[in-house]
Protein backbone atom coordinates (compact mmCIF):
# COMPACT_ATOMS: atom_id res chain seq x y z
CA UNK A 1 0.00 0.00 0.00
CA UNK A 2 0.84 3.67 -0.27
CA UNK A 3 -0.55 5.47 2.79
CA UNK A 4 -0.75 9.24 3.21
CA UNK A 5 0.16 10.99 6.46
CA UNK A 6 -1.45 14.44 6.28
CA UNK A 7 -0.92 17.59 8.34
CA UNK A 8 -3.54 20.33 7.96
CA UNK A 9 -4.23 23.69 9.53
CA UNK A 10 -6.93 26.13 8.39
CA UNK A 11 -6.86 25.27 4.67
CA UNK A 12 -10.61 25.16 4.00
CA UNK A 13 -10.23 27.20 0.80
CA UNK A 14 -7.94 24.61 -0.83
CA UNK A 15 -8.72 21.35 0.96
CA UNK A 16 -11.28 20.10 -1.60
CA UNK A 17 -9.01 20.94 -4.54
CA UNK A 18 -6.12 19.21 -2.80
CA UNK A 19 -8.15 16.11 -2.07
CA UNK A 20 -9.57 15.96 -5.60
CA UNK A 21 -6.02 15.99 -7.00
CA UNK A 22 -4.22 13.85 -4.42
CA UNK A 23 -6.60 11.23 -3.09
CA UNK A 24 -6.13 8.92 -6.09
CA UNK A 25 -2.40 8.77 -5.36
CA UNK A 26 -2.79 7.02 -1.99
CA UNK A 27 -4.76 4.08 -0.65
CA UNK A 28 -5.70 5.73 2.64
CA UNK A 29 -5.02 8.97 4.52
CA UNK A 30 -4.36 9.45 8.22
CA UNK A 31 -4.60 13.14 9.14
CA UNK A 32 -3.54 15.37 12.01
CA UNK A 33 -5.55 18.59 11.98
CA UNK A 34 -5.49 21.77 14.06
CA UNK A 35 -8.08 23.78 12.16
CA UNK A 36 -10.97 25.92 13.31
CA UNK A 37 -12.16 27.04 9.86
CA UNK A 38 -14.03 23.92 8.68
CA UNK A 39 -11.05 21.98 7.30
CA UNK A 40 -11.57 19.22 9.89
CA UNK A 41 -15.20 18.74 8.91
CA UNK A 42 -14.36 18.68 5.20
CA UNK A 43 -11.67 16.04 5.67
CA UNK A 44 -14.04 13.71 7.47
CA UNK A 45 -16.33 13.59 4.41
CA UNK A 46 -13.79 11.74 2.26
CA UNK A 47 -13.87 7.92 2.33
CA UNK A 48 -10.09 7.82 1.71
CA UNK A 49 -9.51 9.55 5.05
CA UNK A 50 -9.27 6.67 7.49
CA UNK A 51 -8.64 8.82 10.58
CA UNK A 52 -8.50 12.50 11.56
CA UNK A 53 -6.79 13.25 14.86
CA UNK A 54 -7.10 16.67 16.45
CA UNK A 55 -3.85 18.41 17.33
CA UNK A 56 -4.72 18.79 21.02
CA UNK A 57 -5.18 15.02 21.27
CA UNK A 58 -1.60 14.50 20.11
CA UNK A 59 0.34 17.63 21.07
CA UNK A 60 -1.72 18.79 24.06
CA UNK A 61 -1.40 22.55 24.47
CA UNK A 62 1.86 22.63 22.50
CA UNK A 63 2.53 23.11 18.79
CA UNK A 64 2.47 20.21 16.35
CA UNK A 65 6.00 19.14 15.47
CA UNK A 66 7.36 16.66 12.96
CA UNK A 67 7.64 13.88 15.54
CA UNK A 68 3.86 13.99 16.11
CA UNK A 69 3.46 12.09 12.84
CA UNK A 70 4.29 9.05 14.96
CA UNK A 71 0.66 9.00 16.14
CA UNK A 72 -0.50 8.72 12.54
CA UNK A 73 2.10 6.09 11.72
CA UNK A 74 1.04 4.03 14.78
CA UNK A 75 -2.62 4.24 13.75
CA UNK A 76 -1.84 3.20 10.17
CA UNK A 77 0.27 0.27 11.31
CA UNK A 78 -2.46 -0.86 13.68
CA UNK A 79 -4.95 -0.94 10.83
CA UNK A 80 -2.82 -2.14 7.92
CA UNK A 81 0.30 -3.70 9.44
CA UNK A 82 3.91 -2.81 8.70
CA UNK A 83 6.03 -2.65 5.58
CA UNK A 84 4.02 -0.24 3.42
CA UNK A 85 5.07 2.93 1.62
CA UNK A 86 4.11 6.23 3.22
CA UNK A 87 3.60 9.61 1.55
CA UNK A 88 3.86 12.79 3.62
CA UNK A 89 1.11 15.24 2.69
CA UNK A 90 0.18 18.83 3.51
CA UNK A 91 -3.21 20.40 2.94
CA UNK A 92 -1.80 23.25 0.83
CA UNK A 93 0.17 21.03 -1.54
CA UNK A 94 -0.82 19.25 -4.74
CA UNK A 95 1.28 16.48 -6.26
CA UNK A 96 2.43 17.07 -9.83
CA UNK A 97 3.71 13.50 -10.06
CA UNK A 98 1.68 10.50 -8.95
CA UNK A 99 2.90 9.32 -5.52
CA UNK A 100 1.50 5.85 -6.11
CA UNK A 101 3.51 5.44 -9.32
CA UNK A 102 6.59 6.94 -7.68
CA UNK A 103 6.38 4.52 -4.75
CA UNK A 104 6.10 1.59 -7.17
CA UNK A 105 9.13 2.79 -9.15
CA UNK A 106 11.12 3.33 -5.96
CA UNK A 107 10.22 -0.19 -4.81
CA UNK A 108 11.50 -1.66 -8.08
CA UNK A 109 14.74 0.27 -7.63
CA UNK A 110 15.17 -0.95 -4.05
CA UNK A 111 14.99 2.60 -2.67
CA UNK A 112 13.87 3.38 0.87
CA UNK A 113 13.26 7.13 0.54
CA UNK A 114 12.05 9.56 -2.12
CA UNK A 115 13.15 13.20 -2.23
CA UNK A 116 10.46 15.48 -3.67
CA UNK A 117 11.19 18.86 -5.24
CA UNK A 118 8.86 21.53 -3.89
CA UNK A 119 7.76 24.27 -6.28
CA UNK A 120 6.53 27.31 -4.39
CA UNK A 121 3.65 29.07 -6.15
CA UNK A 122 3.19 32.71 -5.23
CA UNK A 123 1.07 35.79 -5.79
CA UNK A 124 2.50 37.46 -8.85
CA UNK A 125 1.39 40.95 -10.01
CA UNK A 126 0.23 39.36 -13.27
CA UNK A 127 -2.34 37.32 -11.35
CA UNK A 128 -3.76 40.19 -9.29
CA UNK A 129 -7.49 40.83 -9.29
CA UNK A 130 -8.64 37.34 -10.27
CA UNK A 131 -11.86 35.82 -9.02
CA UNK A 132 -10.86 34.11 -5.77
CA UNK A 133 -13.57 31.48 -6.23
CA UNK A 134 -11.57 29.98 -9.12
CA UNK A 135 -9.39 26.92 -8.39
CA UNK A 136 -6.04 27.80 -6.87
CA UNK A 137 -4.19 26.03 -9.67
CA UNK A 138 -5.99 28.23 -12.17
CA UNK A 139 -5.36 31.51 -10.35
CA UNK A 140 -1.73 31.09 -9.27
CA UNK A 141 0.58 30.47 -12.20
CA UNK A 142 4.03 31.65 -11.11
CA UNK A 143 6.42 29.45 -9.17
CA UNK A 144 9.98 29.16 -7.99
CA UNK A 145 11.99 26.09 -6.92
CA UNK A 146 12.20 26.31 -3.15
CA UNK A 147 13.30 23.22 -1.23
CA UNK A 148 13.81 19.45 -1.45
CA UNK A 149 12.41 17.18 1.22
CA UNK A 150 11.86 13.47 1.78
CA UNK A 151 8.14 12.94 1.23
CA UNK A 152 8.00 9.17 0.87
CA UNK A 153 9.55 6.35 2.86
CA UNK A 154 9.30 2.57 3.00
CA UNK A 155 8.27 1.43 6.46
CA UNK A 156 10.09 -1.33 8.25
CA UNK A 157 10.00 -2.74 11.80
CA UNK A 158 11.62 -0.47 14.35
CA UNK A 159 11.35 2.71 12.27
CA UNK A 160 10.09 5.54 14.45
CA UNK A 161 10.11 9.29 14.91
CA UNK A 162 12.29 10.48 17.75
CA UNK A 163 10.21 12.09 20.47
CA UNK A 164 10.65 15.86 20.56
CA UNK A 165 12.45 16.05 17.21
CA UNK A 166 11.45 18.70 14.67
CA UNK A 167 12.98 19.31 11.25
CA UNK A 168 13.19 15.66 10.22
CA UNK A 169 9.99 14.65 8.48
CA UNK A 170 10.53 10.90 8.10
CA UNK A 171 11.20 8.29 10.82
CA UNK A 172 14.60 7.10 11.86
CA UNK A 173 15.39 3.52 10.98
CA UNK A 174 13.88 3.40 7.51
CA UNK A 175 17.19 3.16 5.68
CA UNK A 176 18.68 5.93 3.57
CA UNK A 177 18.84 4.66 -0.02
CA UNK A 178 17.15 7.36 -2.17
CA UNK A 179 15.11 6.95 -5.30
CA UNK A 180 17.00 8.10 -8.39
CA UNK A 181 14.60 10.89 -9.38
CA UNK A 182 12.96 13.90 -7.73
CA UNK A 183 9.21 13.97 -8.30
CA UNK A 184 7.52 17.36 -7.98
CA UNK A 185 4.95 18.73 -5.56
CA UNK A 186 3.28 22.13 -5.92
CA UNK A 187 3.03 24.26 -2.78
CA UNK A 188 0.41 27.02 -2.41
CA UNK A 189 1.01 28.75 0.95
CA UNK A 190 -0.35 32.16 -0.13
CA UNK A 191 -3.58 32.01 -2.13
CA UNK A 192 -5.15 35.45 -1.68
CA UNK A 193 -3.76 38.87 -0.94
CA UNK A 194 -5.58 39.07 2.40
CA UNK A 195 -4.24 35.68 3.43
CA UNK A 196 -0.70 36.64 2.43
CA UNK A 197 -0.83 39.86 4.43
CA UNK A 198 -2.12 38.04 7.49
CA UNK A 199 0.39 35.19 7.28
CA UNK A 200 3.34 37.47 6.61
CA UNK A 201 2.41 39.54 9.66
CA UNK A 202 2.46 36.37 11.73
CA UNK A 203 5.84 35.42 10.24
CA UNK A 204 7.22 38.88 11.00
CA UNK A 205 6.02 38.56 14.60
CA UNK A 206 7.94 35.27 14.80
CA UNK A 207 11.16 36.85 13.54
CA UNK A 208 10.98 36.09 9.81
CA UNK A 209 12.01 38.78 7.35
CA UNK A 210 9.70 39.81 4.55
CA UNK A 211 7.32 42.40 3.24
CA UNK A 212 3.58 42.25 3.91
CA UNK A 213 2.79 43.66 0.46
CA UNK A 214 0.97 40.71 -1.04
CA UNK A 215 0.94 41.89 -4.66
CA UNK A 216 4.73 41.89 -4.82
CA UNK A 217 6.36 38.83 -6.35
CA UNK A 218 7.25 36.52 -3.47
CA UNK A 219 10.75 35.91 -4.81
CA UNK A 220 11.65 39.54 -4.01
CA UNK A 221 10.55 39.10 -0.39
CA UNK A 222 12.77 36.20 0.44
CA UNK A 223 15.96 36.74 -1.54
CA UNK A 224 18.28 34.95 -1.86
CA UNK A 225 16.03 31.88 -1.50
CA UNK A 226 14.13 32.65 -4.72
CA UNK A 227 16.56 32.74 -7.64
CA UNK A 228 14.27 31.63 -10.44
CA UNK A 229 10.65 32.48 -11.21
CA UNK A 230 8.67 30.98 -14.06
CA UNK A 231 5.12 30.97 -15.31
CA UNK A 232 3.69 27.46 -15.13
CA UNK A 233 2.10 26.16 -18.32
CA UNK A 234 1.50 22.60 -17.15
CA UNK A 235 5.09 21.45 -17.67
CA UNK A 236 8.14 22.05 -15.47
CA UNK A 237 10.47 21.65 -18.46
CA UNK A 238 13.91 20.32 -17.47
CA UNK A 239 12.66 19.72 -13.92
CA UNK A 240 10.22 17.04 -15.07
CA UNK A 241 11.27 13.60 -13.82
CA UNK A 242 11.71 12.21 -17.32
CA UNK A 243 14.20 15.00 -18.14
CA UNK A 244 16.17 15.27 -14.92
CA UNK A 245 19.12 13.16 -15.99
CA UNK A 246 19.46 11.51 -12.59
CA UNK A 247 19.49 12.56 -8.96
CA UNK A 248 22.96 14.11 -8.92
CA UNK A 249 22.22 16.28 -11.97
CA UNK A 250 19.01 17.47 -10.37
CA UNK A 251 20.81 18.36 -7.14
CA UNK A 252 23.24 20.55 -9.06
CA UNK A 253 20.42 22.33 -10.89
CA UNK A 254 18.59 22.84 -7.63
CA UNK A 255 21.65 24.28 -5.90
CA UNK A 256 22.22 26.74 -8.74
CA UNK A 257 18.64 27.96 -8.85
CA UNK A 258 17.96 28.21 -5.13
CA UNK A 259 21.32 29.30 -3.77
CA UNK A 260 22.91 31.23 -6.63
Amino acid sequence: MNIGLLLSYNEVDIIDEMMAANRRGVDAIFALDGSDDGTYERLRRYPEVALVLRDEAVAGAGKVRDHHRQALLDAARERYGQGHWYTLMHADEIFHDDPRAVAAAAERQGARLVNWAVMQFFLHPEDAGQDESLPVQTRLRWYSPFWVEVRQFRDRPGAAYRNGEHGRVFPRGTGRRPYGRMPIVKHYPYRTEAQARQRLRVMADRGFAGSATAGEALRTRYEPRYRLARRFDGDFRELEMARQGGLLAMWWRWKRWTRG
